[in-house]
């Protein structure tokens, strides 16, 4: 039960119990960070947020994050400041800074807050609550790495039964602006124009299921570097629908999610096995088109190792193929590679704790 209960407890408003300072009683600092050492084998860069080539890279997975929480009767607050791996340590990022109060069954947040897409959305930086060194990267990056938006989201709260809860989270984006560092040369601006949605999750003690809709209107600009800005694409359509779940049956650990929009579609499944402290694992990724004609796939071998509660280690080996375009390799214009080479060995030991 550790990944879906680490989730839980994760998701609950990241992780007071791991809290390494309380101020008072109501007031507490906490934080989490990864680290690696990964190299592929093939030059032509891979993954977007990441990066990785056929040189040792032992700071393209680093992430680094502080939490200060405050609770008082029904009122709370929280900010979070991570140092996301696409971003250098003099860029740390506001990833969320809200205010909420609880009534009844409502919790309403507002600020900026974390999209809930995917079922580790809520703790995506966090990488201990992760049975993988990353998540897979086919779902989790359908959206270009963007986790955060400015609005309001209501979470409503239902014990279906004594073993099953029901969460609805609607929530809506105000305007909004988010940069993506999509390769060395390359960085798009999305500046929202409205956002609308909802989060449905059911859990019970070994299992979860997560259901998302995302419908937002964007202007999309793109800056390269040496060149400046492109024209801006006005008032571009996103329409985003996920379903995932993941379960645990005795030592044996299940997840899989789905995603599939204007743009692109895609999906994984893993399977884990407890041991004690390690926990071997496999997982399959697939990314697609818009017309639903596979762009690459990923296999995946790796185990999790905790050494302590709160610090775990994963190696990993995944290979990546791809299709009929890049797969989960990134376009980079101020490269001269020839992208000839369509398939990646993927090397990867990372450490993750959280405090």
């Amino acid at each position: 039960m550790k990944k879906i209960i680490t989730s839980v407890l994760c998701a609950s408003i990241a992780f007071p119990a791991f809290a390494i300072i309380e101020f008072t009683d109501n007031l507490s600092l906490s934080g989490f960070g990864s680290t690696s050492w990964a190299k592929s084998d093939n030059d032509n860069p891979l993954i977007i947020t990441r990066g990785f080539t056929d040189e040792n890279c032992y700071d393209c997975d680093t992430t680094f994050g502080v939490q200060l929480d405050y609770f008082y009767n029904s009122f709370k607050a929280s900010v979070q400041v991570v140092k996301p791996p696409q971003y250098d340590w003099s860029e740390p990022q506001l990833e969320w800074a809200y205010l909420g109060y609880e009534f009844n069954d409502l919790d309403v947040s507002v600020g900026r807050l974390r999209l809930p897409l995917f079922l580790a959305s809520e703790y995506y930086y966090v990488g201990q609550a992760y049975m993988t060194a990353r998540p897979p990267t086919e779902v989790y990056n359908s959206v270009l790495g963007i986790t955060a938006f400015n609005g309001i989201k209501v979470n409503w709260t239902h014990d279906v039964s004594d073993e099953a809860t029901l969460l609805l989270s609607p929530f809506v984006g105000i305007k909004d602006k988010n940069d993506v560092e999509f390769n060395s040369s390359t960085k798009l601006e999305f500046e929202t124009n409205r956002m609308f949605g909802a989060n449905l999750q059911l859990s019970g003690e070994d299992y979860r299921w997560n259901i998302s809709f995302l419908d937002s209107n964007f202007d999309q600009t793109v800056k390269i570097k040496n060149i400046g800005s492109l024209p801006t694409d006005n008032n571009q359509h996103i329409q985003l629908w996920s379903l995932g779940a993941e379960y645990e049956f005795g030592q044996a650990i299940f997840a899989s999610e789905g995603q599939i929009s204007d743009f692109n579609s895609s999906m994984y499944a893993s399977l884990g096995y407890h041991l004690g402290q390690f926990t071997p694992y496999l997982v399959y990724g697939a990314q697609f088109d818009a017309n639903e004609h596979l762009n690459g796939n990923s296999y995946l071998i790796g185990v999790d190792y905790d050494v302590l509660p709160n610090v775990s280690i994963n190696g990993e080996i995944q290979y990546f193929e791809a299709h009929k375009s890049r797969g989960a390799f990134i376009e980079d214009f101020s490269s001269l590679n020839t992208f000839d080479d369509k398939d990646a060995m993927l090397y990867t030991v990372m450490l993750s704790f959280v405090f």
